[in-house]
């Protein structure tokens, strides 16, 4: 097999305020052929994008790189600027994270399509615009004709993502990188995706790097996997080998981490990924894993091959006898005691309109919808983007008109005002799917966790610092990031900020709006068992939002499945799961992870 990139020694430190560099990534050596895919796995902070922007030589300011990098025989290392930008687009394509942020909003699709192509090529502009098309129709977007001068945000995630692809294909390059290019999407939407790329590679004979931080959305294309942790590999060799037998316990630690249709209880990865200054002399995932001894901390361990995969581990668990246990039962139906009602929900946005021989209708974004939620019930919502979730939390949540009725223990909301409304809207709280978004960045943790219970009223100052810290033990973190300011914590401890937050109202009620869709796996996990042990304790009801199917199916007692703002289908989760009987339900199913053996 022809290689098309070769990393040998590849070590990269970033400048960190006035500690100067810190080394980010360490001693990295990997090789992908023509026509193979490499997935690069590990949580945010490992270094799986450094290691990219290394091949494209798109680092910081300041960044310093030691090591070989050879692209298709070139070393690119030692090429100037100028050679490098001959090289990027002609050798290699990018594929980005979040295509709205890098296609040009000012341009339509077909200028930067086209663009690519000429910096390269030098065609004229007729010809770039026929490969344009061609690459659009390749990439499998609808109308690709009709769609050639629309701007970018006149298309959906997933359409976007497939415009970046055709940019990065313009010039046939030899190897794709692909960031992290299906977080965010629905799981139907990326398993197209992944099922294009799959397919341009084969058909290209295109090298593939193919970053992400969920090792389920690989597991069926890739071709050989490779692990990082804190910089270093732990973990690299064939991917159907390392599916079946992870060797490393932190490979084995991130699938178990990964919810499945079926899964009981999500596998917790304990502590935090070491900061760069913090890092050990010897296995970096020592003080996380279960299995540590005395000599893992002295050096860091030499790889050992067996069975297709080689470990960085001196203890690697065994390739043979893994046990196969038969897929657990889910939880039969409970019966709940009513909350919540919804009756006939309809809610029209003014924007939304169709034409009809010159007139205008608005067209509601949810139509007739109607549920009930039992105490300490969790009831999940899914289905694609657009499909009407996060109105339907809205309505329930009284912050936008709607038609129809919202009951909580019989009560209706909307004719309700001032306090008597305000005390029945305190019942009701919300985690959003973006925890930054929805906090005062000028307002310290504590204050922020406090603010309900400062509305409230009737507490001294000394009780409400008290119940702050009392809240945020309750949800795993420690109480003296009460004096820190919401840009200084991590992702996951933001969203546990945000449940501190809902908790301090104690409601009866919690909306989940997509509240782990951009959080690695080994924190979804932590926040899901958290979210679990909350409802169990203070039977707490929660509306789950998600388009992640197995994230809803591990919590929901029963799922609603809505499309086109209408529920197709509803019913308790593990006879929706068993038997669907909407086709649209049964898609939602076979898009999501399935249940695999246990890994040990």
């Amino acid at each position: 097999m022809t290689e098309v990139l070769q990393l040998e020694n590849l070590s990269v430190s970033l400048p960190r305020g006035r500690t100067g560099n810190v080394p980010i990534l360490d001693a990295l050596n990997l090789t992908i052929g023509a026509g193979e895919m490499l997935a690069l796995v590990g949580e945010s902070g490992s270094g799986k994008t450094i290691a990219a922007l290394s091949v494209m030589r798109l680092l910081p300011q300041g960044a310093e790189m030691s090591g070989s990098i050879r692209l298709a025989g070139t070393e690119v290392t030692s090429l100037d600027d100028k050679a490098m930008r001959a090289v990027r687009g002609r050798d290699v394509g990018m594929v980005f994270q979040n295509p709205l942020a890098a296609l040009n909003p000012s341009r339509t699709v077909a200028s930067q399509i086209q663009e690519a192509w000429r910096v390269h090529q030098g065609g004229s502009v007729r010809a770039a615009r026929v490969r344009a098309l061609e690459l659009l129709g390749e990439v499998g977007l609808p109308n690709p004709a009709q769609r050639l001068d629309d701007y970018p945000h006149q298309f959906s995630g997933g359409m976007r993502q497939r415009v970046m692809i055709a940019m990065a294909l313009a010039c046939s390059p030899k190897l794709l990188i692909a960031d992290e290019p299906t977080t965010g999407l629905d799981p139907l939407i990326a398993r197209q995706i992944m099922a294009l790329i799959a397919k341009l590679r084969r058909e290209h004979a295109m090298g593939v790097l193919f970053v992400t931080h969920d090792l389920s959305v690989v597991e069926e294309h890739a071709d050989a996997i490779h692990v990082l942790y804190a910089g270093r590999s732990v973990e690299f060799g064939g991917a159907k080998e390392f599916f079946a037998h992870p060797r490393h316990p932190y490979s084995a630690a991130l699938l178990g981490a990964v919810a499945r249709l079926g899964q009981t209880r999500l596998h917790n990865i304990s502590g935090q990924l070491p900061e760069p200054e913090l890092r050990a002399a010897g296995c970096r995932f020592a003080a996380r894993c279960a299995y540590r001894q005395p000599e893992c901390e002295t050096a860091y361990p030499p790889f050992s091959a067996n069975g297709g995969t080689a470990a960085a581990c001196l203890f690697p668990l065994p390739t043979a006898g893994t046990s196969h246990a038969a897929p657990p039962e889910l939880p039969a139906a409970q019966n709940f005691a009513p909350q919540l009602e919804a009756q006939d929900l309809t809610v029209r946005y003014a924007g939304a309109t169709k034409w009809f021989g010159g007139g205008s209708e608005n067209l509601p974004a949810l139509r007739d919808v109607a549920f009930a939620l039992g105490r300490g019930e969790c009831l999940g919502v899914v289905g694609e983007s657009g499909s009407g979730k996060s109105t339907l939390g809205r309505a329930v949540l009284q912050m936008i008109p709607y038609e129809g009725q919202v009951r909580l223990d019989g009560h209706d909301l909307a004719p309700l005002r001032g306090l008597e409304r305000r005390a029945q809207r305190r019942r009701l709280q919300v985690v959003f799917q973006d925890p930054r978004e929805s906090m005062n960045p000028r307002l310290r943790i504590g204050d922020i966790v406090a603010e309900p219970l400062r509305l409230k009223g009737g507490l001294t100052a000394a009780d409400i610092r008290g119940r702050v810290t009392a809240l945020l033990g309750r949800v795993g973190l420690n109480p003296e990031l009460a004096h820190y300011l919401p840009g200084s914590v991590s992702g996951g401890q933001a969203q546990r900020i945000a449940i501190a937050r809902a908790l301090a109202a104690a409601p009866d009620v919690i909306v989940l709006d997509e509240p782990t869709s951009a959080l690695d796996v080994s924190t979804q996990a932590m926040l899901l068992n958290l979210l679990k042990d909350l409802a169990r304790s203070d039977m707490l009801s929660y509306i789950l939002i998600s388009h992640d199917f197995a994230v809803v199916s591990y919590m929901a007692d029963r799922i609603a499945v809505l499309n086109a703002g209408r529920i197709v289908e509803m019913n308790e989760t593990a006879s929706l799961i068993a038997a669907p009987q909407h086709r649209y339900t049964a898609a939602l199913i076979a898009a999501a992870p399935q249940l695999r053996p246990s890994l040990r």
